[in-house]
This record gives structure tokens, sequence and C-alpha cells, in this order.
């Protein structure tokens, strides 16, 4: 069985939380009618408890949040 290829997920300050936010809100913020804009943003919080936060922002709700999820595993979860 062949391991899916690993994907990164960001390129510096992995373990700063916040400024990887800030990072993505400054992409957003620098889309122009010409990109695909972003339209939903999902973000999985894990504390160190084991509690899960699930935030939506954007045209999201709990269908559409499943959904982006659901295709964000495979996205991740995809084999050559």
């Amino acid at each position: 069985m062949k391991l899916a290829e690993v994907h990164t997920l960001y390129k510096t300050n992995a373990r700063s939380i916040p400024d990887m936010m800030r990072q993505a809100a400054e992409s957003i913020e620098t889309e122009t009618d010409e990109h695909d804009k972003t339209k939903a943003m999902i973000a999985v919080q894990l504390s160190d408890d084991g509690e899960i936060q699930i935030y939506g922002w954007g045209e999201t709700d709990d269908l559409s949040a499943i959904g982006t999820l659901t295709k964000a595993i495979h996205q991740l979860a995809e084999t050559e």
C-alpha cells in the first residue's frame, strides 16, 4: 500500500498559530476581483485536553462546514 503524499500546510511560523492566522487574513485581504475570491474559511481548534472547537467564517453554516472539511480530508488523503 502506498502512503499519500504529505502536503505542507505552512512555510513559516508553524508554531505560532496567531501568526499563521494573520498570514491567512493578509492573503485574503490582497485578493482582487481577478482572483478566485475566498468565500468561506473553516478552522478546527484542538486544545491540550482534546477539546475541539470549530469556527466558520464567510458563506458557511453547519452543513457547508461539514462539506468543506470533508473535501479537505479527501484532498489531504488522496493518493497518486
